[in-house]
């Protein structure tokens, strides 16, 4: 169920019954030529508001500030600062929490918050909230899952960003926003600078615009509705998993608890392992 849609006393209900809130996160960035600036969130939020059909639970309204600072040279990104970024999802949970709902998922559909979020899930401790946050990806597919893709199309390593598995799902979602022929398919293709700091796993925040300057990576004229559609099922089956692993979830909140205690009074004893 849609937190927008509930009115007061349903939310309240709702609350208390499921217990769980989904945010589905993304950003607002160039998806090639051929596809909406906000393709990963139609995507994330379709799914996660399918799987809560499956698996009740209450989904968090449209939320874009996600991590996209490597985009900022096309229009129509919205880059906010690690720090608007950090307390504007805080805020969010902070109000989660307080009407009620403890156990928070935060799902992503944008590559980009792959470091971003881990971290914020990692701050959790050091400031000493009541609730308990679970990051993840609706694209945490399965080896069985992506070995059916691979034996249904034809993708490349280097499929990753506006190409045939995200075009494929647009199509599905919202095949009306799907342009094919506006994308130059060769864009598409890694340009392999800052190769000898990478062959290292040396890290920096242009690796993505050395390789990938159009914002656009791999072959989009492969996608089809069918293959979206196929994508799309599994994507909505795996979040249905998390959500019932949250739920039977009963550890992580008394160790919340338990862990904000022992914080304030630092021990060398062991009190705090058992």
């Amino acid at each position: 169920m849609l937190w927008e849609e509930l009115t007061a006393r349903q939310f309240e209900e709702a609350a208390k019954q499921y217990e769980v809130c989904v945010l589905p996160i993304g950003v607002l960035e160039k998806h090639g030529n051929h596809l909406p600036l906000g393709t990963d969130m139609m995507i994330v939020n379709a799914v996660c508001q399918t799987a809560a059909k499956v698996e009740p639970t209450i989904v968090f309204p449209y939320y874009f500030f996600g991590q996209i600072a490597e985009a900022m040279h096309y229009p129509g990104t919205i880059a906010v600062s690690h720090r608007l970024m950090m307390d504007s999802l805080l805020a969010m949970c902070d109000e989660i929490s307080r009407n009620g709902i403890k156990k928070i998922m935060i799902i992503s559909g944008h590559g980009g918050n792959g470091h971003f979020l881990p971290f914020f899930a990692q701050e959790m401790p050091r400031l000493g909230r009541d609730y308990q946050v679970y990051t993840g990806t609706a694209y945490n597919l399965t080896p069985e899952q992506n070995k059916k893709i691979n034996e249904t199309t034809k993708i490349g390593s280097n499929d990753f960003h506006a190409g045939t598995l995200e075009t494929s799902i647009l199509m599905h979602v919202r095949g009306d926003l799907v342009n094919i022929p506006a994308q130059t398919p060769g864009e598409g293709k890694s340009l392999d600078r800052l190769k000898e700091t990478q062959a290292h796993n040396l890290f920096t925040g242009f690796n993505w615009y050395a390789n990938q300057p159009y914002h656009f990576a791999g072959d989009h004229t492969h996608a089809t509705p069918e293959l979206g559609s196929m994508v799309f099922d599994f994507m909505v089956e795996n979040v249905v998993k998390d959500i019932k692993a949250v739920k039977a979830d009963d550890e992580s909140l008394p160790l919340v608890q338990q862990y904000a205690k022992y914080a304030q009074v630092p021990s060398a004893d062991l009190r705090h392992s058992k």
